[in-house]
């Protein structure tokens, strides 16, 4: 049995392995997409800000390389963000995949949990039918030794009994 733990802890310890690597992937992932996200709000406020200052802009006098360097600016950054869309469509599609391969290994690491505490009940219960029947015996063998001191005790010595039964003929 214990070969067999053994063996079976060395595979349950590479099955953990593989799932805090999955973990790990995941959590690479997702503090990217994270970052992606809070980069596409950034630029998104900055383009609300800008045109809020070209808004401003066009009250009074008109400062048109001003409102031109806030387009250019605007068009830049959505640009940027379109492009950082892309990527983040793309990073959502490979997160997705770390799940499902995250969720695979977790679902092999409790099958293998599974089995070692099925097998290890089984083998408490073998132990138990083992110690149950080495009792049995203990006691059948106890109660053998018990019966044939007593039939001594209670038995006649043969030289006793023969001149008892000659002196009642």
């Amino acid at each position: 049995m214990s070969q067999f733990v053994f063996r079976y802890q060395s595979v349950l310890k590479q099955r953990i392995d593989a799932e805090r690597r999955e973990q790990k992937q995941l959590a690479r992932l997702m503090h990217q997409r994270n970052g992606m996200v809070d980069s596409l709000r950034e630029m998104q406020t900055t383009i609300s800000q800008s045109k809020r200052d070209a808004a401003g802009g066009l009250v009074g006098k008109v400062d048109l390389d001003a409102i031109a360097g806030i387009a250019r600016y605007s068009a830049r950054c959505a640009a940027q963000g379109h492009g950082l869309v892309r990527q983040l469509a793309a990073l959502e599609t490979q997160v997705e995949q770390a799940k499902s391969t995250l969720l695979e290994a977790t679902k092999q690491r409790k099958a293998l949990e599974l089995l070692r505490d099925r097998q290890y009940e089984a083998w408490r219960l073998e132990q138990r039918r083992m110690e149950a029947k080495r009792l049995d015996e203990q006691t059948t063998q106890a109660h053998a030794r018990r019966v044939l001191a007593e039939s001594r005790i209670c038995e006649p010595s043969s030289p006793r009994w023969s001149s008892l039964s000659s002196s009642t003929r």
